[in-house]
């Protein structure tokens, strides 16, 4: 094999058509790459893409709602300016945090409008038999996310300071928004003079006022600081809860860092980090409707539960009907709404009861409030295409040897070989592990040492729906059981 002194000297390859050097190997990674290139374009998986889209969905304009009286309600769709950032707050739905379950980084900048990924709604924090729906200081209530960014809702949160918590630069208190709907997302409104802050608890809160926005949980306000933070979307800046005052008399202050409320804490004047403006429409124009918003449907719950579980590892799913079955005391396979949210909180699966009462309208046709959890599990991992199913065949008829119909556990575990697993190609886990967890899934009807075609089948229409792509599920099949695609 000959290279030339380019080639040696790191210089450009030959092209295939020139029989010098590499070049077999260098037109087979080229066709490789090119294939590759052109299934995430028909997918749509292409970073370009996906980046474009984001774009296009965080910053498309949302409209504010316009107040003819100057007084925030409920509904109201607004946006929150920062006095010392002079930005407003949003929150970047690709920067995921982490140490939560599902939550998204929040900052504040002054380089966007009223778009999607800046408009938060009002909502109640809740039920205190009010008789009209305009907002008062002191009032508990909630930022949502609008539903044109993402149709299942997100709320601002915080919460206490911890090793697995904290700002990202300041380390003070993290904000994010989450989709749980929980009491670290309720937050009061109070007013920004402290000689007033007692006195106008009660008043109708003003629009486009400057006013404080105290976290309920810590009794800490909500702040932003000029704090750089890169994102996608630029150089923006840092959102907390923390309380900015003044640095006297410093056992109070110890007191209020840990939501102690003392003596002096309401004559206090927050400095600039801590003041807000919630921002209303400034033109009736700016508040009509551009389109309607995705509703979120039981499909994308379902969605976002396979996603999940997915996460898992293969046999997510899988190990979700055997809690599903544990669950089903009576064996008439059905679990109420309040079954299957432990079941599903089990696996690191949280739906609230807004969410659960979108499963329960779906699936229970005849109303009697119980969810098959067969049909439940159906709809998640979907059917299998003719292909899969004829590779299924293919590995069940090489285990059936004398073709009755049935094979033993003890054949399978022969045949079976777990070296080409996704999970453990991954590196998520060990040889002995899948093993075991494969050979412990198999009693799913009958509880007698033989698994039929059905259970077969059935543990690899589980599999089959983390596995995308038929050449991938093909590839595991024929390193598994030795068959020929």
């Amino acid at each position: 094999m000959y290279f030339t002194p380019q080639q040696l000297s790191g210089g450009p390859r030959f092209n295939h058509k020139t029989r010098v050097g590499n070049w077999q190997e260098d037109w087979e990674s080229n066709e490789t790459k090119l294939k590759e290139y052109m299934k995430k374009k028909e997918t749509n998986q292409l970073v370009i893409n996906q980046t474009q889209q984001k774009y296009a969905k965080s910053l498309q304009r949302v409209p504010q709602t316009y107040t003819h009286d100057g007084r925030l309600r409920f509904g109201d769709s607004i946006m929150l300016l920062n006095k010392m950032t002079s930005g407003y707050l949003a929150f970047d739905m690709s920067d995921k945090i982490p140490a939560h379950e599902e939550a998204y980084s929040c900052t504040t900048t002054d380089k966007v409008g009223p778009c999607a990924r800046s408009v938060f709604v009002l909502s109640k924090g809740e039920d205190d038999g009010a008789p009209d729906n305009i907002i008062r200081y002191g009032q508990k209530v909630k930022f949502e996310s609008n539903p044109h960014i993402y149709a299942k809702k997100l709320y601002l949160h915080s919460t206490m300071i911890s090793p697995q918590f904290f700002a990202r630069f300041s380390r003070n208190q993290e904000v994010c928004m989450t989709a749980k709907n929980i009491y670290n997302t309720v937050f009061k409104i109070l007013h920004i003079d402290p000689n007033l802050r007692n006195t106008s608890l009660g008043d109708a809160v003003g629009a486009n006022e400057q006013v404080l926005i105290e976290h309920c949980a810590t009794s800490q306000y909500l702040a932003s600081d000029k704090i750089n933070y890169r994102n996608d979307f630029g150089m923006e800046y840092e959102v907390c809860v923390n309380s900015y005052a003044t640095n006297n008399k410093s056992q109070a202050l110890n007191l209020e860092r840990v939501g102690k409320l003392t003596v002096e804490q309401p004559t206090k004047i927050q400095l600039d980090q801590n003041v807000w403006v919630i921002a209303t429409a400034s033109d009736p124009s700016l508040a009509e409707p551009i389109k309607e918003p995705p509703k979120y449907t039981a499909q994308d719950l379902l969605n976002d539960i396979k996603q999940k579980l997915q996460a898992r590892g293969t046999l997510g799913i899988r190990g979700l009907g055997r809690m599903f079955r544990i669950l089903d005391n009576n064996g008439n396979r059905n679990l109420d709404i309040k079954e299957l949210q432990y079941g599903l909180g089990d696996f690191g699966v949280y739906i609230d009861d807004e969410q659960a009462s979108v499963i329960l309208a779906h699936f229970d046709r005849d109303r009697n409030g119980v969810v098959n959890y067969d049909e439940f599990l159906r709809a998640i991992r979907g059917d299998l295409n003719e292909y899969r199913l004829g590779l299924i065949k293919k590995a069940y008829q090489k285990l059936d040897e004398n073709s009755d119909g049935t094979v033993k556990l003890d054949d399978i575990a022969k045949l079976y070989d777990v070296s080409k697993h996704p999970d453990i190609v991954g590196g998520r886990k060990q040889p002995q592990q899948v093993y075991m967890e494969f050979m412990k899934l198999w009693e799913t009807q009958v509880a007698d040492g033989i698994v039929t075609f059905d259970e077969f089948c059935d543990y690899f229409r589980d599999v089959s729906a983390s596995v995308d792509r038929d050449d991938y599920f093909a590839l595991m099949m024929q390193n598994s059981w030795k068959i020929q695609v």
